[in-house]
């Protein structure tokens, strides 16, 4: 049986632009429900598809069924998302790194129900994350380090209450032993000035928004 290093979870999102996520061949691909349609598009075959599948086209259920590809079906009347119950069998299955594509579309209320996903309490450390595009969203409850390159775009987005004693190193406009809160903007658009960011929070949690973006940043390293 192949040995699989990290699970791949295609949402029923909108497919992103740009899209940095590269595909390797361990690889456990999971559609979640009419995210099946993203992964033929790629012509990619799934390992496992989860959910109602209320979303999914009949033909293509019927190509993975003739291909033996496994199928978790739930009731169309459930207390989960079909991403909650795919990010719960892969951690049931045992992987400890899951990323999450096609998570955020036009349902404003799914977008944001999908990142709050982040935040699950089984998820306490794995290393999960969610990849659109050109941005990849991290939950941060702890500390963080982070390879990126000078010029990148780091947003801090508190979740769920203030976030307490939060210190940065590598970022233009640095942070010590700050507090941010929920309904302030001081964490957005932040700007990486090395190949490396930390990110640190000793009360409350939040989110950390990576932007593969290069901005006019031309100052020297303030890794402070």
């Amino acid at each position: 049986m192949k040995n699989y290093k990290r699970a791949v979870l295609f949402a029923n999102g909108d497919f992103p632009e740009n899209d940095s996520l590269i595909f390797e061949d361990d690889d456990f691909l999971v559609a979640v429900d009419g995210g099946l349609r993203h992964l033929l598009q790629l012509g990619l075959t799934p390992q496992l598809i989860v959910g109602d599948l209320d979303s999914v086209n009949p033909g293509d259920l019927d190509l993975c069924m003739q291909w033996g590809v496994e199928i978790l079906r739930f009731p169309s009347e459930k207390d989960a998302t079909d991403l909650e119950l795919a990010l719960l069998d892969a951690l049931q299955r045992g992987f400890n790194e899951i990323v999450i594509t096609c998570a955020f579309g036009d349902r404003l209320d799914h977008t944001l129900g999908n990142l709050a996903l982040l935040a699950m309490p089984e998820l306490e450390g794995k290393r999960v994350l969610i990849s659109q595009g050109t941005t990849t969203i991290y939950f941060v409850n702890d500390h963080i380090d982070l390879q990126t390159f000078p010029g990148a775009l780091i947003s801090l987005l508190p979740w769920g209450g203030t976030a307490q004693g939060v210190t940065t190193m590598g970022l233009q406009y640095a942070l010590t032993d700050a507090t941010l809160y929920p309904w302030k903007s001081r964490g957005i658009s932040n700007v990486a000035t090395s190949s490396q960011v930390s990110v640190s929070v000793k009360t409350g949690q939040l989110f950390l928004f990576h932007v593969l973006e290069q901005t006019p940043y031309k100052g020297k390293d303030t890794n402070v």
